[in-house]
């Protein structure tokens, strides 16, 4: 009676939570195993907009026609399949302790108790454990940080919660929940028909933009869900001088952004497990491609609006964002250090990025309803939880994986009522 809707990373990890907690939930998915090794980058840049799916021509279409779906000013990466994205992207790990809380309304503190059951869990998906370090170059607007890149999907998690006897349920795709009796409206891809089925608690686990579909569907109060989506742009960088991270944070008047390098020896690898080749390119090379994502204050905005019974996604920029005064800031950033210079800087439109979330975050105004309190209880639905980042009160430079991990096992773990 208590289900989780999503199979990702933070899907497994509500489970886990549960399990801890003595609860067993059952996971409804709707995909069958990733049958993709490696998710094409071309096909991404090259489209203008639309929805992006990883996962089979079938079930994409399948799950079109539950969901109408128009797309403008806005592209995006979804999948449906076992395990959702983590098959594509594994996760860059960074230390909780590095994640810039200020714009919660919870303490650091209160995510920090909770290190040692993240330890487990990393452990169990098999993450590599390191301690992350912090080196600041003499010019002290750029400090290098010591992330590491996993390519670890949810299997190993997977076989342990099973041995735990957590269920999981696959072909199943949530259309909607009514609350008031207690059901969930489910579409039987195998068996192509409608049922429902009793819930107990509900938690949504199934990305920002998935999650916000599904309220949509369920609650007459949201008709619009607005969520955080970061500006985001690729530069050609010229490194004058040794640096031993590809992983960077720039930080000058106004502006703050985390830089992650490419050289063209592995630009095109970058899916690929590191190697020792890889670990030590920046000693020899000096050009790189940098991936860039400025901070939460200019952050734009993806909308997700249902109208006649079809869903409309677009991208919206943000009105304090301004390109040339940018571009100038950047310009005076080159001549006064001696380290990086940023050149052919391209920035991807609002809706184009998948480092967002912040959709329904934690408030403590009650009378506001697009948000959820400090547990992840959607307001005015006792039984609703979201947990992945939808809960995200900022969506901050740093890597989220491990934050937002974290974060699930604090909301599950230190509420009593559960």
């Amino acid at each position: 009676m208590v289900y989780i809707i999503g199979s990702g990373f933070s899907g497994l990890t509500t489970a886990y939570s549960l399990y801890l907690k003595g609860i067993k939930a059952t996971i409804l998915s709707p995909g069958e195993v990733h049958k993709k090794k490696f998710f094409s980058l071309l096909k991404y840049i090259i489209k203008k907009e639309g929805e992006i799916n990883s996962n089979s021509n079938y079930l994409t279409k399948q799950i079109k026609k539950v969901n109408n779906l128009k797309v403008g000013k806005c592209k995006y990466i979804l999948s449906h399949t076992d395990g959702a994205q983590s098959n594509i992207w594994g996760g860059v790990l960074g230390n909780i302790e590095n994640y810039d809380t200020s714009n919660f309304s919870l303490k650091k503190k209160e995510f920090l108790k909770y290190k040692k059951n993240l330890k487990d869990l990393k452990k169990i998906i098999g993450f590599p454990e390191k301690k992350f370090k912090e080196k600041k170059i003499k010019d002290k607007r750029i400090v290098e940080r010591d992330y590491v890149i996993s390519k670890k999907n949810i299997g190993n998690l997977k076989k342990y919660l099973i041995k735990k006897n957590v269920k999981f349920k696959k072909d199943f795709f949530v259309k909607e929940i009514n609350n008031k009796n207690k059901t969930l409206n489910i579409f039987d891809i195998k068996n192509q028909k409608y049922f429902k089925l009793p819930f107990k608690k509900v938690f949504l686990s199934c990305g920002p933009i998935e999650t916000s579909k599904l309220l949509i569907n369920s609650i007459k109060n949201i008709n619009k869900v607005e969520i955080k989506e970061t500006q985001h742009f690729y530069s050609l960088v010229k490194v004058n001088k040794n640096i031993k991270s590809r992983f960077l944070e720039i930080n000058f008047s106004e502006y703050k952004f985390s830089c992650q390098l490419y050289s063209f020896k592995n630009i095109f690898n970058i899916f690929l497990k590191e190697t020792d080749k890889q670990k030590t390119f920046l000693k020899n090379d000096k050009y790189f491609i940098a991936q860039c994502y400025l901070n939460s204050s200019k952050s734009g905005k993806i909308i997700v609006k249902k109208s006649k019974g079809k869903f409309f996604i677009t991208g919206k920029s943000n009105k304090n964002f301004n390109l040339l005064k940018f571009k100038k800031r950047i310009s005076n950033f080159n001549k006064s250090n001696n380290f990086l210079y940023f050149k052919n800087i391209s920035f991807n439109e609002i809706g184009s990025s998948n480092h967002l979330g912040a959709s329904f975050p934690f408030i403590t105004k009650k009378k506001k309803i697009l948000g959820v309190n400090k547990y992840g209880k959607l307001n005015y639905n006792n039984d609703i939880y979201i947990t992945d980042s939808s809960v995200l009160n900022d969506i901050a430079i740093s890597p989220i994986t491990i934050f937002s991990m974290n974060n699930i096992l604090r909301m599950i773990l230190s509420n009593s009522k559960i």
